[in-house]
């Protein structure tokens, strides 16, 4: 969602005429950030003129919430270094939250803004001592307005360095998250047509989950990378997940690349009129 229909409170051009577009059309909206709710995409988009329902956003902390409820063996209390959006999904899914000072049986890392020198310690020590280690994305940044600052994976890189353990990542490039937009839109992999902005994580994970991949030139890809060369030449993503989140690793390949949304909108006019 970001970078693709958005750029924080800004709608990227040709926002409406896409969904006016897409709107016959089954589709699900994805989003690795984990400081939002469904509702709160749904009331982002409708202050931009876009009208969508709840069940068609599938956000990082409900996809985070649907992987812990079904972890094997089960686990029953977690620390979350997170917003409020995560730690509600994951109270959903039976966990009970445990402060900092207490022991967890997994430790879930999304987006903290009061993430500081102690929290990261009692994360590392927890992590060191045996309790799984889960995370809601790999992005090292997010998009505003007024550029680039700290996503959740900055926090996860920050845990690595200090100890080496490698995170379940729930979030995009895992394939988790896109089996489970497709079994939310009832459609297989090769009925799907992932749209990102992010190589490392939109195509990335599109790639491996099978479906085809179009990657947008309106986000953290920029312009005159490899991928922009042409529609289907190979770019530099890469990304990486533990086990449980499996993704590709290495060059990825785009099926299709276009600048913004009305490039994709006529693209995606063209082929159906056909």
């Amino acid at each position: 969602m970001d970078g693709v229909l958005y750029r924080g409170e800004l709608p990227m051009p040709g926002l409406r005429d896409f969904f006016s577009l897409v709107g016959g059309h089954p589709f699900v909206l994805v989003t690795n950030k984990s400081t939002v709710s469904a509702v709160d995409c749904v009331e982002k988009l409708g202050r931009m003129g876009v009208a969508v329902p709840t069940e068609a956003v599938l956000t990082v902390s409900d996809a985070t919430s649907r992987y812990l409820a079904g972890m094997a063996p089960p686990v029953s209390r977690a620390l979350v270094l997170g917003s409020t959006a995560l730690k509600t999904a994951v109270s959903l899914a039976g966990l009970v939250l445990v402060p900092e000072e207490s022991g967890a049986d997994v430790v879930v890392i999304g987006l903290d803004r009061t993430f500081s020198y102690a929290t990261l310690s009692r994360a590392v020590r927890l992590v060191g001592e045996g309790a799984a280690f889960v995370a809601t994305s790999l992005d090292p940044v997010l998009l505003t307005e007024a550029g680039v600052v700290p996503g959740a994976g900055a926090l996860v890189a920050a845990i690595r360095a200090c100890i080496d353990v490698v995170p379940v990542c729930v979030g995009k490039p895992s394939v988790a998250m896109f089996e489970m937009a497709m079994s939310q839109l009832g459609v297989l992999a090769g009925e799907t047509l992932v749209i990102g902005d992010n190589l490392a994580s939109d195509i990335a994970g599109g790639a491996a989950a099978g479906a085809r991949t179009a990657l947008l030139l309106s986000g953290v890809t920029p312009a005159d990378s490899d991928a922009a060369t042409a529609p289907g030449s190979a770019g530099d993503g890469d990304a990486e997940a533990g086990e449980g989140g499996a993704c590709v690793a290495g060059p990825v390949r785009p099926d299709y690349v276009f600048p913004g949304l009305p490039e994709l909108s006529a693209f995606l006019r063209e082929s159906w009129a056909g």
